[in-house]
């Protein structure tokens, strides 16, 4: 068995295992836990937040240096809907950093020219699973009508980066093999790289670099092998 079918076998088990947490690990909603917060005209803070629908109640943190814990002899609570320009959370702001799990697909790949080949765009199918890390802002929002008070709600803005890889397809024909497969066929192709996502609210996209291996016998004759693109990638396990 080759290295590259090894690989293959590798990622399908692998996402066999992972498709029953994928959906919980990549979530990134605005959940209880462990925050810093920024407020207005003070300092950030370690908090724990405890959400539930529009309530939020925090709790500062007390630390024995190895785990943190909520202090619950004190707290603060508001409804998020009716956070008013004189309250304690008015614009304030919750960040936490997490590890991520993500199922993506890059939609659109672009390569460079190649021999007598120009730049190509495709748009093959493909699937990957992304690990990386993240950094998630859950934002205090406070818009004022000029007749009327709006009300206040959260938003999300989130950045990570990682690597990923996956399988997909890509077609082998004679101008990508410098004319010596006369055939034209699609090939399955092993691929991995680096990418980079920002998300808001429910929506996460990104740019991807990544390099991909034919698994095929033609895959020293194909021109993009193991050559690196740029791709637009977005996340495929929060839908």
């Amino acid at each position: 068995m080759s290295r590259s079918i090894i690989l293959v076998f590798g990622l399908v088990v692998l996402l066999s295992v992972s498709c029953a947490s994928l959906g919980k690990l990549s979530r990134h909603d605005f959940e209880s836990g462990f925050y810093k917060l920024k407020v207005q005209g003070a300092a950030p803070s370690r908090v724990y937040a405890e959400v539930t629908e529009d309530s939020i109640i925090v709790y500062p943190v007390t630390s024995d240096g190895k785990s943190e814990f909520p202090n619950t002899s004190t707290s603060l609570s508001t409804r998020v809907s009716r956070i008013k320009k004189d309250s304690y959370f008015y614009r304030s702001s919750f960040t936490n950093n997490s590890f991520d799990i993500d199922l993506t697909s890059i939609i659109f790949k672009s390569r460079h020219s190649r021999d007598d080949v120009p730049n190509q765009f495709s748009a093959d199918l493909d699937v990957a699973v992304y690990l990386g890390f993240r950094k998630d802002f859950y934002n205090i929002v406070s818009p004022v009508h000029p007749f009327h008070e709006e009300k206040s709600f959260i938003r999300q803005i989130g950045f990570d980066i990682g690597l990923f890889a996956g399988i997909g397809s890509s077609p082998v024909n004679p101008t990508v093999t410098n004319n010596i497969v006369s055939q034209e066929y699609d090939a399955m192709i092993f691929q991995k790289g680096f990418a980079g996502f920002i998300s808001i609210n429910k929506i996460s996209i990104g740019l991807a670099v990544g390099f991909d291996n034919l698994i095929d016998k033609s895959r020293s004759l194909w021109i993009y092998n193991q050559k690196p693109y740029l791709g637009l990638i977005i996340s495929v396990s929060s839908f």
